[in-house]
């Protein structure tokens, strides 16, 4: 029983998989409700302003993962044509115009992506600033962990609208076959270090085309093999673009520095929302030498972040370590590359 502007109102609950509360109160008009659900609606909408809902499966239900703060778009140091790209095209997805023009030819109303490249490169978190950009909910699936009827009770409860995350989709076990379109005879996903699931590749397959799928619905996929993923669970209509997210390259690399190390970053320039010219050219050339320093088409963005929040406060510091950390980087490597041999 709880208090509401001086009337009291019973609150009775049903703690399953999915928490539900029945509201009632005395008298015969429903009015207080209403005001208590509108004002509990404008409360929550208030908390998460600013904010990106991140879902994940509890089982064959959704449960609230956290609200977190929006990441910036311009945060993800990647290529910005890539990034350009992504962002125009889901942005054209969802407009009234292609809802409709979606509507008129009965065409299913949804997109799907698929993110590749190395591990460390951006592609969870492009994925999350892309949704807080949108200002839609993600719904992140461990799908190795989960079965064929619960993956498609996941998509048939989804939200309208709203991005679907799989991560490392190539872990669920669907390799290459030699027919992409046979898929009757699939063998179930092999055991990840995550869990053990039994969905199949016409599991899956069938969960993405099912008529009873949300409106609006953007599947997100990422993987760090391509390479090892079924051409059916690839081809247009369900994967609608594919994006390669390579290590960086010196643009990057130089881009990087130039985010995490410079002076108006760290303070947000002066209080007219202006940077000190003097301090950009300096920042830049320093930008350029250490981009210099770090050979192309070898580290990917985490790795080079790594090093440069070592040395966050003090770019000269970062500079005179580089060379050395490059050295290091690749002795490791080699040192591993045997190993395994």
């Amino acid at each position: 029983m709880i208090s509401y502007k001086n009337q009291y109102v019973d609150k009775g609950g049903d703690r399953g998989t999915e928490e539900q509360t029945t509201l009632s109160c005395l008298g015969w008009s429903n009015k207080i409700l209403k005001q208590l659900m509108q004002e509990c609606r404008k409360e929550y909408l208030e908390q998460i302003r600013g904010k990106t809902s991140i879902f994940e499966n509890n089982h064959s239900s959704w449960k609230k993962l956290k609200d977190k703060d929006i990441r910036p778009l311009s945060t993800v140091i990647i290529d910005h044509e890539r990034k350009q790209q992504f962002l125009s095209d889901i942005q054209g997805f969802l407009s009234e115009e292609t809802r409709l023009w979606y509507t008129q030819r009965a065409l299913p109303y949804r997109r799907g992506y698929l993110l590749y490249g190395p591990p460390g490169t951006g592609k969870s978190s492009l994925s999350f600033a892309m949704a807080g950009e949108l200002d839609l909910d993600v719904y992140v699936i461990n799908v190795p962990d989960i079965t064929n009827s619960t993956l498609k009770n996941l998509f048939e409860s989804l939200p309208d609208t709203c991005i679907v995350l799989l991560e490392d989709i190539d872990a669920v076990g669907v390799s290459r076959t030699s027919d992409p379109e046979n898929i009757e005879d699939v063998v179930p996903a092999r055991v990840s270090r995550r869990g053990r699931g039994s969905v199949t590749l016409s599991g899956l397959l069938n969960t993405l085309d099912g008529v009873t799928s949300q409106d609006g619905r953007i599947v997100v996929m990422t993987t760090n093999h391509r390479e090892n993923l079924d051409e059916a669970l690839i081809r247009p209509g369900r994967v609608d673009m594919q994006i390669e997210l390579p290590v960086a390259d010196c643009k990057v690399i130089a881009d990087l520095f130039s985010f995490l190390l410079g002076q108006a970053n760290r303070d947000g320039g002066f209080e007219d929302g202006s940077v000190d010219r003097k301090e950009q050219d300096v920042m830049g050339a320093k930008a350029a030498k250490f981009a210099s320093m770090v050979p192309p088409a070898t580290f990917s963005q985490a790795e080079i972040i790594s090093f440069l929040l070592m040395h966050k406060n003090d770019a000269d510091v970062a500079l005179a370590q580089c060379e050395c950390w490059v050295k290091g980087r690749i002795e490791e490597r080699s040192v591993a590359a045997e190993r395994k041999e």
